[in-house]
């Protein structure tokens, strides 16, 4: 009978481990992983079915490359800035160059110069799948609009401003400038879904920033040419001066010993302007020669080329980054699906969860329909069960599979239980409709029948049979008549070879009847008069959870098979079922885990479980 029934929670254990000794039991995770692994592939194949139609779907774009070296040994700007010893300084003006590129000044002037504004081909060309839905839903809305206002066109704008502040965003937009590590080279590069456009629109820059940088330099020379010229002037102006009074105070003066002091006094002065006149001089022509020698300062090292191939997008990393975002969403929701995990996988569950012994793990039986034929009964004549599916009499058609050995195993562990009874009164029962007790039940009396005891069957599920229409459909008399005090022994149906006697449970037309008697009165009455007739009764009671009936009729029973649907039933629930019906519990024999999946259930064995050597059972075993 049932061991006490303990209220544990294991399913955390079951997936990271004992927590009450702080291990991580790594074979359950990988056990885990086992079973996920192939959701995980399926999604990592998503993630790379979807970047395939990315990329099919994605604009291709062309880069092109150019570099311009800023030249340091030039007696410019820079030479000062690195002769300071300090390489952090030139970071900054660097830097500007690049803000320079990118600026409106260089931008309009290349608008300008390859006539982008009025480009339609440019100014339209889609640079990405998002700008095209982008377009789309904009021009969706505008015919939207349009159409609502009686269709007013729209004016192209005036002189083609607007536009060519659009032809400037999408350069700025696909536009990219940097430095070349710590060099004085500046790279720049353009995308385009043409070729062509990329190669045509980097060289302009390159070529717009080389003409700006010398236009800047003109205008310095200029400055300068025109501040120092008139530094030399000033300068000259005053050597003359000086030299004409020199010669005037030779001239007018009468050279005596205190003049000759003046005179000796205005030629010094006159000779240190001319020495002054002199070194500006040489500096201004000096000046000149350094600011022709700065126009070289920028040159074009590397002219963008042709590209050979789209740079973007690339399929290899788009590739790889979808099958990586796919097997991590795959390895996140097959985390959430294991941590959700709580249905009835192995024996070690059924035990952890219910004190109980699993009696048998039943594969999905592949169950044909039986075509049956219609007979014609004379008064007084004995009927005969007659099998809708061959999966109600698997055990007699495959006496040697592993379905069949559950059966004996569970006939075993009911005389063990119960050894000392004459007649056997074992309920067949399940939590929740549908999980094949009556499936089991109508094989379990049969491998009883098979091995020479007197069985009956019983289908007591009034609300729902399911015995019945598999075993003696279209029978008009059964268990409604015996409940209702009308019962005849011929209302039994006979297997043709085995002493197994079938009770069909209540039809369409007779559950009036059945709701008019006491049915749990009526049928333990039924259990006591039986006693002396079969060696066991095998009942196909209905299931816990939508009636009560279990629970009232549980007393005239013996014993109870709680049969677990494999993979679909909670823990939880049959847990507390068992729990809040302590009579029910102590009556249960074990657990048959049914409909099991023999292919996946070996993604649940652990080293030394009982499902880790189910592969070695198999020989013994046949279909």
């Amino acid at each position: 009978m049932l061991r006490e029934v303990e209220n544990r929670h294991p399913d955390t254990a079951f997936i990271f481990g004992d927590p009450q000794s702080g291990t991580i039991d790594f074979e359950t995770l990988l056990a885990a992983a086992r079973r996920q692994l192939r959701f995980v592939l399926t999604c990592v194949l998503a993630g790379l079915v979807l970047g395939l139609v990315y990329l099919a779907a994605e604009v291709p774009l062309y880069e092109s490359t150019a570099r311009i070296l800023i030249d340091k040994n030039q007696p410019s700007v820079v030479t000062k800035l690195t002769e300071s010893g300090s390489s952090t300084q030139l970071d900054p003006m660097m830097l500007s160059q690049v803000e320079l590129l990118r600026s409106d000044r260089i931008g309009l002037k290349v608008v300008d110069s390859l006539g982008l504004a009025t480009d339609r081909s440019f100014l339209s060309a889609p640079y990405s799948l998002l700008n095209i839905l982008t377009r789309s839903v904009a021009s969706a809305v505008r015919s939207f609009i349009g159409s609502s206002e009686g269709g007013a066109s729209v004016k192209p704008s005036a002189a083609g401003g607007p536009d060519r502040w659009q032809a400037f965003g999408i350069l700025t937009d696909n536009l990219t400038v940097a430095r070349v590590a710590d060099t004085y080279v500046l790279q720049i590069q353009f995308q385009s879904p043409s070729a062509e456009m990329a190669q045509k629109i980097t060289n302009k820059y390159a070529e717009i920033y080389i003409s700006d940088q010398v236009g800047a330099k003109d205008e310095s020379i200029i400055r300068a040419r025109s501040a120092l010229a008139q530094e030399v002037e000033t300068v000259r102006k005053r050597s003359v001066d000086a030299e004409l009074a020199v010669h005037r105070f030779r001239t007018d003066t009468t050279l005596t010993k205190e003049t000759l002091v003046t005179l000796r006094q205005l030629e010094l002065e006159a000779s240190s302007l001319k020495t002054q006149y002199e070194q500006v001089l040489q500096q201004y022509q000096a000046s000149l020669q350094n600011l022709s020698m700065a126009l070289t300062e920028a040159r074009i090292i590397s002219e963008a080329s042709y590209p050979g191939g789209p740079s973007s997008p690339n399929s290899i990393v788009t590739l790889a980054i979808c099958a990586v975002l796919g097997g991590m969403i795959g390895a996140g929701v097959g985390g959430i699906r294991e941590y959700r995990e709580r249905f009835f996988r192995t024996r070690g569950q059924v035990r952890d969860e219910l004190g109980l012994d699993t009696l048998g793990m039943i594969p999905l039986l592949d169950g044909k329909p039986i075509r049956q034929n219609k007979r014609d009964h004379a008064a007084g004549e004995r009927s005969f069960i007659e099998v809708g599916n061959s999966a109600f009499n698997w055990v007699e058609q495959h006496p040697h599979s592993e379905f069949a050995e559950a059966m004996r195993t569970v006939k075993v562990a009911v005389d063990v239980e119960i050894p000392t009874k004459s007649t056997k009164a074992i309920g067949i029962v399940s939590c929740l409709p549908g999980e094949g007790k009556s499936l089991v039940a109508a094989n379990f009396a049969t491998v009883l029948a098979m091995q020479r005891c007197k069985t009956l069957l019983i289908d007591a599920d009034i609300h729902n049979p399911g015995l019945s229409p598999m075993l003696a459909n279209g029978w008009e008399r059964g268990l409604a008549n015996l409940l209702a005090g009308d019962f005849n022994a011929k209302d039994m149906l006979a297997h043709e070879s085995l002493p197994l006697r079938f009770l069909p449970g209540v039809n369409q037309s007779q559950k009036k009847l059945a709701k008019t008697v006491q049915p749990i009165e009526k049928m333990g009455d039924f259990l006591l008069k039986a006693g002396s007739t079969f060696n066991y009764v095998v009942v196909d009671l209905p299931p816990l959870a939508p009636v009560a009936d279990v629970r009232s009729f549980v007393q005239h029973l013996d014993g109870l098979v709680l049969v677990v649907e494999w993979g679909v039933t909670a823990r939880t629930f049959v847990r507390e079922s068992l729990n809040n019906n302590p009579i029910l519990a102590d009556k249960c024999i074990g657990v048959l885990l049914n409909k099991v999946d023999i292919k996946r259930i070996k993604l649940y064995q652990k080293f030394g479980s009982a499902e880790f050597y189910s592969e070695r059972y198999s020989q013994y075993y046949k279909t």
